[in-house]
């Protein structure tokens, strides 16, 4: 199971920023990742691992800004005993983590348990995706980076929905419908306490209830008239390059998808908590998207 660790100085729900200041003169233009890749996992995932790092730099490549530029990846078995510990700590699962604002605090750990391997779970692969789609939320909005709006449903619901988008394209497994159906019935019955980790954490598993809602959404975006790879574009990239708060997220949804965050609450009403009945298409392509 993923996880974002909470730190005092910020609720490190992974952000970006897509805005166009510029870039300190002493700073490289171009986002770099520093890879250490622990040989406790398999020769097969480490090649995938490059493979799928690769297709997401294709597909959504990273924008240096001028408080995002770097970031190191920390990757092992959970069968070793955190082989990092002396650069982060007890860090451990799957995150992207740190001590607040400074871009050289901020680090991925991807802790990769050991059964996955045995057992062939598609989510070794995902997780990389999830992850990734993190750095790149907080490329698109600093206020996300710095922690200041934490909105679970948008921010994590996007990232596991990229993540499984990106698997049914790949590897033509639907995680959706597998890894992501349990559903609960709190996002028909009080879709707000989705808008927390702390409210919604036990009815959130695999973060399938944040996922429902966030396609959710994309149907209902659908219905006013964007195709499904405009929807999607509008709530994985154009809602984050707004760099919305706790405070203003709000009037920025009204403005970004024509329709209000309680209008929106109250179409769920018209669903039944079945992940099936808002399952994109198996055809779509993430280039559509990301166009």
């Amino acid at each position: 199971m993923k996880k974002i660790i909470y730190l005092i100085s910020a609720i490190l729900i992974l952000s970006c920023s897509d805005s166009e200041e510029e870039l300190p003169l002493n700073n490289p233009t171009e986002f770099t990742f520093e890879y250490n890749i622990h040989e406790s996992l398999p020769s097969d995932w480490i090649s995938e691992f490059y493979v799928i790092m690769k297709n997401l730099d294709d597909l959504i490549p990273i924008k240096a800004t001028n408080y995002f530029y770097e970031l190191p990846i920390y990757a092992w078995n959970s069968n070793v005993d955190k082989p990092y510990r002396s650069k982060i700590g007890d860090a451990s699962g799957a995150s992207i983590s740190g001590n607040g604002g400074a871009v050289n605090d901020k680090y991925m750990v991807l802790e990769i348990p050991n059964d996955e391997f045995i057992y062939n779970y598609m989510h070794r692969y995902s997780v990389i995706d999830h992850e990734y789609f993190h750095v790149y939320q907080m490329s698109l909005s600093k206020n996300f980076f710095d922690g200041n709006i934490e909105l679970k449903w948008m921010s994590e619901g996007g990232a596991a929905s990229f993540e499984s988008l990106y698997i049914q394209q790949y590897y033509s497994y639907n995680y959706f419908k597998v890894d992501q159906n349990r559903v609960d019935i709190s996002v028909i019955n009080n879709p707000e306490i989705f808008e927390k980790f702390s409210t919604s954490n036990m009815v959130d598993s695999n973060y399938s209830s944040s996922v429902f809602m966030f396609l959710a959404l994309v149907k209902e975006l659908q219905k006013k008239g964007s195709t499904e790879s405009e929807a999607f574009q509008l709530v994985l990239k154009d809602f984050w390059l707004r760099d919305p708060t706790n405070s203003n997220w709000k009037t920025i949804f009204l403005e970004v998808f024509d329709i209000s965050v309680d209008q929106f609450y109250s179409t769920l009403k018209g669903y039944t908590n079945s992940i099936e009945t808002v399952l994109p298409s198996e055809s779509l392509k993430l280039e559509s998207i990301f166009n």
